[in-house]
């Protein structure tokens, strides 16, 4: 019984293929039916080519595609547009500890960095009131910020030292000093 289930399924097999390749075709006989004979082979060695260097082969730009961006972890920060305003506002940053020394920041590299934004802060609803700048304290620029948040006194005081100390070996620092002298003697 099982061969006449497998000769029937090599029958239908048979059917299905000459009806696949057209009525004109000829059969093939069956590889079942026929013995086949085992050969030994022999390898025969492949010419070898000799060893070149590939020429270089440009690659397709995938990345000019895309916008360069400091990637999904910050929020897609774009990379720096480096503008004279920038770099103005990039050279105040870096020199703050010159407005004021008695308080120090954290030194910034010369360098700009590779990805930044500039903006504007805006205050939202959720925010109070009071919280909120009012027009007169708004500044444009970056500058006038930092140099609105240091008092006038301050920066008057340090010019007032600077051009003591500029005016030290003139006829008027020298009595002075004659009369600081006097006082402690005296």
């Amino acid at each position: 019984m099982p061969n006449l289930v497998d000769d029937r399924i090599e029958e239908l097999l048979k059917e299905a293929e000459h009806r696949l390749r057209g009525s004109d075709a000829p059969a093939l006989p069956s590889p079942v039916a026929q013995p086949i004979a085992v050969q030994p082979t022999t390898k025969k060695a492949a010419p070898r080519e000799a060893l070149s260097v590939r020429p270089a082969q440009s690659r397709p730009a995938t990345n000019a595609s895309k916008k360069d961006t400091a990637g999904p972890n910050w929020f897609g920060l774009p990379k720096t547009d480096l503008t004279p305003e920038f770099k103005r506002d990039w050279q105040l940053l870096r020199m703050r500890g010159l407005l004021d020394p008695k308080h120090q920041k954290k030194a910034l590299r010369s360098a700009p960095p590779e990805y930044s934004q500039v903006g504007e802060v805006i205050a939202g609803p959720a925010d109070y009131y009071s919280a909120r700048l009012s027009r007169k304290d708004r500044k444009r620029t970056i500058f006038e910020e930092v140099a609105a948040a240091h008092d006038k006194e301050k920066l008057s005081g340090k010019y007032a030292g600077i051009q003591r100390n500029k005016t030290s070996g003139k006829k008027a620092f020298y009595q002075r000093l004659v009369s600081q002298r006097r006082k402690r003697q005296g």
